[in-house]
């Protein structure tokens, strides 16, 4: 196992050092706090791969001034893989990218839960497309403008903000003392979850 592992490392070191590669960081996720970084790798002259993750740190934050708004959880991570193709060549110009991509979340799904001192935790699911415009403004540094949509698949289990406890769970107190329940709600919707500016630099 160990031998398998010092391999994979040789061959990503090397493939790596022999391929375009940037390193990014989201700047509209940075305005808020939330870190979103990334690295595009070439591997071909119009194709390129990306690995991006996003994770939010926020167990309590405050919308408006109503009380059951203060203080939500706002905590979720996402991965993304992605396949990217460049019109022009790669790391310029216009580009469609195909992904997936999962994650964790522990967050108000809505305004209606916020309003109700409700919260979700779970696990989530996406495939989708990309569409963005990269351009370089130095001889290393890029901007890359972008946005992701597709179907999202959530896992899901409800809880109380106040007491902690599933609001979801039918389960009568006298027989589930512990407020565990089996199974996880689902949903699944088409939407916009992934987008901003990033900003790249080229390390070879």
């Amino acid at each position: 196992m160990k031998k398998i592992f010092l391999i994979l490392i040789f061959f990503s070191i090397s493939f790596f050092s022999h391929s375009q590669t940037y390193i990014k960081g989201n700047a509209t996720y940075a305005l808020f706090a939330i870190p979103s970084f990334g690295i595009e790798v070439g591997i071909g002259e119009k194709t390129t791969f990306q690995l991006d993750a996003t994770m939010s740190f926020w167990n309590s934050i405050t919308l408006g001034s109503k009380p059951n708004f203060q203080k939500r959880p706002f905590i979720f991570n996402y991965v993304f893989p992605e396949f990217r193709y460049y019109f022009k060549e790669k790391n310029d110009g216009f580009y469609l990218g195909a992904h997936t991509g999962a994650g964790m979340f522990k967050l108000s799904k809505n305004k209606s839960y916020a309003s109700t001192n409700k919260y979700q935790y779970g696990y989530i699911f996406f495939t989708g497309i990309t569409t963005g415009y990269q351009w370089k403004f130095k001889e290393r540094w890029l901007f890359d403008l972008f946005l992701s949509g597709g179907w999202s698949n959530a896992n899901y289990q409800g809880f109380d903000r106040d007491t902690g406890l599933r609001y979801d769970d039918d389960c009568p107190p006298s027989i589930c003392p512990t407020n565990i329940r089996k199974g996880y709600n689902y949903s699944a919707q088409w939407i916009p979850y992934r987008g901003g500016l990033m900003i790249g630099y080229k390390l070879n």
